[in-house]
């Protein structure tokens, strides 16, 4: 046998050490990952339903607690409970027109004092 072919056959791909800091890394991202995800559905749910409240005729016109009411009850429907619509959401009456604006920020705690933070702001005009 000649040298390459050993050499091809004992090589070792990595280190016990090298293969525990890729699987570190990796069990991180999935970590972050999975607590991150939750959010931005959840931030995509809410502006898909501002989105389809947006296309109704009338509902500028209705009262800022009607137009609550109608985003809390589409939101419980699509699952999305833990949201207080009172503090997080305005709706903006100016000359222009009716606009909804949902702004608010969700902290994800990872370990000890370490968190994260999303800031969401999505702004919908209404139609009249």
């Amino acid at each position: 046998m000649n040298r390459g072919t050993l050499l091809g056959k004992h090589r070792q791909r990595g280190s016990i050490g090298s293969v525990m800091i890729t699987l570190l890394i990796i069990a991180s991202l999935v970590s972050v990952g999975s607590r991150l995800v939750p959010l931005y559905l959840d931030h995509n749910t809410m502006g898909s339903v501002m989105e389809k409240m947006s296309k109704e005729n009338g509902l500028a016109l209705q009262r800022e607690a009607r137009i609550r009411e109608t985003m809390s009850k589409r939101l419980k429907i699509n699952n999305i409970r833990d949201f207080d619509l009172k503090k997080h959401l305005t709706v903006v009456r100016s000359k222009a027109g009716t606009e909804l604006v949902l702004d608010y920020e969700e902290r994800v705690h990872l370990v000890n004092n370490l968190s994260l933070i999303a800031v969401f702001d999505k702004k919908v005009p209404l139609r009249d």
